[in-house]
């Protein structure tokens, strides 16, 4: 069975000088002299450290302030320019997802040609303008620890529950996305999105697709507080956005492996005397961004970047589903050990010794029983109907793949006036049941492909979301 899924975000929103904070952030300030009057048409330049792409360029109005909105999250140098003033240069701004972060500049009197440079990391007069409680995860830690999880990238929620006020369901290594609380609040009430868009079942509240961890920038939880845009949910929102490209062309390869030639064998496999079951685990991947370049046709440095990750997921998992099977004695149609009478449904009576001929056993039953397998361990006695239960074992190894793919393009055009992004996703996943018997009555279940594709565009004064 192939079950296809696509899920399009169509919808339009043109939503006039009203900045994107669900994936973006702010930058705000005033620009003052040494006599801390306020500076007016002072040049604002704001440039992305990784990229060298300008996102903003304006100038401070009558009381010397500037607002820079709708700016991706990432590392920037903020640039501030004014005749009869030196210029300064406060470099390593880190911006996050939903930060409105103040940054404020001293200009000094002197000539324009000197310049004066600090460290953002450093000046005090840094601060975030935000009433909302959230938390960010260390994303660089989370993409170096060997975390297990389903291969759909739903192993990056296995270190929410590091956050204060998180619980959840599930096991260690993967988190039930349906039972997951925030601050007390109801399970189904968590809001999970990836670049300000949702991806929770609206039926089930499970996570239909996430990007692999490797394909992820920054993943930050707003437990309370937050503003009317997390408007759908009254529990936590959970809030992730996929990485870009940089200036430099930049990969990685990387690969977690599990073999049952490295474990032993179980307790009760040894008291069967069952084999070893082939248990294998291999996540592998690799990603690479940078600028669009094509030789003698376009050269996109500072303009246009791209991201690429593939995700690939084999896993052999063990299992050995326990069943209730006929013996012999029930096949051949013998009920004799059996307190409950088997009537003869033509006369209503019971047939003699609890036993059905063989001439009145259904030939079509007859052929369906041949393709069940004889009990192959000592069960359950279940004397009130003579036969024994769970007698059943079957041991095997479950193969399962999924593969995720995932690219993102930007594009940042007029000096940061019009920024544009697009990213699609790719995901296919075959996760068959563990078959209780052998044969062609098995329940085994075929693969299940899911495609998503996003696009959103970022303009310096509006946020839209267009159909790809």
């Amino acid at each position: 069975m192939i079950v296809l899924r696509a899920s399009v975000i169509a919808l339009c929103l043109g939503l006039a000088h009203l900045p994107a904070q669900s994936i973006n952030g702010v930058f705000v300030g005033t620009v003052m002299d040494s006599s801390k009057a306020a500076v007016t048409n002072a040049a604002v330049v704001i440039v992305n450290s990784s990229t060298g792409a300008t996102v903003f360029r304006g100038t401070t109005d009558a009381q010397g302030s500037y607002t820079a909105p709708a700016v991706s999250v990432g590392t920037y140098h903020l640039g501030f320019v004014a005749p009869g003033f030196k210029r300064t240069d406060i470099r390593n701004v880190g911006l996050r997802v939903d930060e409105r972060v103040q940054v404020n500049a001293v200009l000094d009197p002197g000539a324009v040609s000197e310049t004066i440079t600090v460290s953002g990391e450093e000046i005090g007069q840094l601060q975030t303008e935000s009433s909302s409680i959230s938390e960010v995860i260390n994303v660089a830690q989370m993409q170096e620890l060997p975390l297990p999880g389903g291969g759909r990238g739903d192993d990056v929620l296995n270190v929410l529950t590091l956050m204060g006020g998180v619980s959840a369901g599930g096991n260690g290594t993967r988190i039930n996305a349906q039972q997951i609380s925030i601050n007390g609040s109801r399970t189904l009430n968590t809001e999970i999105a990836v670049d300000g868009v949702s991806i929770l079942s609206g039926t089930t509240g499970s996570i239909t697709m996430m990007p692999a961890r490797e394909a992820i920038r920054e993943v930050k939880i707003l437990s309370s507080a937050y503003s009317a845009e997390y408007g759908r949910t009254s529990g936590g929102y959970v809030n992730a956005v996929v990485a870009s490209g940089t200036a430099e062309y930049r990969g990685a390869l990387y690969e977690t492996f599990r073999n049952e030639a490295l474990n032993a064998n179980g307790y009760f496999n040894n008291a069967r005397r069952v084999q070893r079951p082939r248990d294998r685990y291999n996540q592998f991947g690799g990603k690479v961004g940078g600028p669009v370049r094509i030789p003698k046709l376009y050269d996109g440095r500072n303009r246009s970047f791209f991201f690429v990750n593939y995700e690939g997921l084999r896993i052999a998992n063990p299992a050995a589903p326990v069943s209730t099977l006929p013996d012999e004695r029930f096949r051949a149609g013998d009920f004799s050990g059996s307190r409950i009478a088997v009537r003869d449904p033509l006369t209503q009576m019971a047939f003699p010794g609890n036993r059905i001929p063989a001439n009145r056993i259904d030939p079509a039953a007859r052929k369906i029983l041949g393709l069940v397998p004889l009990p192959n361990t000592t069960g359950t006695a279940d004397t009130a109907n003579g036969r024994e239960l769970n007698n059943y074992v079957n041991p095997q190894s479950v193969d399962e793949f999924i593969d995720n793919y995932t690219g993102r393009f930007d594009q940042v055009a007029l000096e940061g006036r019009s920024r544009f992004f697009a990213r699609v996703t790719h995901y296919n996943q075959g996760r068959p049941a563990a078959a209780l018997m052998p044969g062609p009555l098995n329940n085994e279940r075929g693969p299940e492909t899911q495609v998503f594709l996003v696009c959103q565009s970022v303009r310096f004064d509006s946020h839209v979301i267009c159909p790809v």
